[in-house]
């Protein structure tokens, strides 16, 4: 991987979901919902069926997996509303990647800090009761700015807000349409982050090929900070 040129770099702005915050639980919470009600309908399905048929759903640049699901093993149309109206996603079970507080304290002494992301209302809330919120300066969320992810008018919403110019910005993300793509559209400089079912996207071209690509959050410190202090944080 080559290392960034960092100079000129005043800004990160983060995803949530798999970025910061870890998903895996909540996301396979509902899918384990979903398959009771199949079972209860008489529906066979299987929970590690639905996990790969989420997986092939983010590979094909599906935005809605669940949907996808209802529609791939429930029949009947009552019962996919039925079992639809059942879901629920419990965002109570997310919670923050290990590393994410050290990862946000040591680069928020050297960039301003950022988050653009589609979340539910309260985005602020979860942050400040992780810890994390101290550490950020602008918030452009879907619920409170009325767009969403891919639209790169949310991305605009956040320069605007961080009086930041896309090319002192860099986006970090788990997702290439909604966070590679919109970004690089707009001239930011873009790091993937391989955690969740974003992974399986795959790159389809130059285009949807990040900067810079890490596993993990803990890879952004010998990534982003000056030499002396990466060294220190390993």
């Amino acid at each position: 991987m080559s290392v960034p040129d960092i100079a000129g770099l005043k800004w990160l702005f983060f995803d949530v979901g798999d970025t910061l915050v870890d998903e895996w639980e909540p996301v396979d919470d509902i899918i384990g919902q979903f398959v009771r009600e199949a079972n209860d309908y008489g529906y066979p399905v299987k929970i590690e069926a639905v996990r790969e048929l989420f997986a092939t759903c983010y590979r094909n640049y599906e935005q809605w997996p669940m949907k996808v699901a209802i529609r791939t093993y429930i029949h009947d149309e009552d019962h996919r509303i039925q079992i639809q109206n059942k879901l629920k996603f419990h965002k109570e079970l997310e919670q923050p990647f290990p590393s994410a507080t050290k990862v946000l304290e040591q680069l928020s002494e050297h960039y301003r800090i950022g988050i653009i992301a589609n979340q539910s209302p309260g985005t602020e809330a979860r942050l400040e009761s992780y810890g994390l919120r101290k550490y950020v300066h602008v918030l452009a969320c879907s619920a409170e700015e009325g767009v969403s992810k891919p639209d790169p008018e949310l991305y605009a919403v956040a320069l605007k807000q961080a009086e930041c110019l896309p090319e002192e910005a860099v986006m970090i993300g788990d997702r290439i349409d909604n966070d590679i793509m919109p970004a690089r559209s707009l001239g930011l400089r873009t790091i993937r982050i391989l955690q969740g079912y974003g992974r399986f996207q795959p790159e389809l071209s130059d285009g949807e090929r990040a900067d810079w690509t890490v596993e993990s959050l803990d890879e952004l410190l010998p990534l982003l900070l000056p030499d002396n202090d990466a060294k220190e944080s390993l």
